[in-house]
């Protein structure tokens, strides 16, 4: 399955998350008009989540998010954890079979 997630957070910059997913998290794709520093923090932090099972709560996703940002000392502007926790499991919530 496929679901979609996209979100004007905070500060007006968007947030698009694309999870393919079968009862586990096989892909995340975020994207957006946000800024990341280093760029391939996005890159982690979607590895990061594949795995995953889908009933996650948002709290255990923020923290495996967390520590991909704190590990490569990231600087991110416009989004945070918490806002791409939120969109993941809204995508998986969302979601429509492909």
């Amino acid at each position: 399955m496929r679901g979609i997630s996209t979100e004007k957070v905070q500060g007006g910059k968007l947030l698009r998350v694309k999870v393919d997913f079968d009862g586990k998290i096989d892909r995340v794709q975020i994207t957006g008009d946000f800024f990341a520093h280093p760029e391939d923090v996005i890159e982690k932090i979607e590895s990061s989540l594949n795995g995953l099972d889908v009933g996650t709560d948002d709290h255990e996703m923020r923290v495996k998010i967390e520590s991909v940002i704190s590990k490569t000392g990231a600087d991110m502007v416009g989004i945070d954890a918490a806002a791409i926790a939120r969109n993941v499991i809204n995508a998986v919530g969302g979601a429509k079979s492909l």
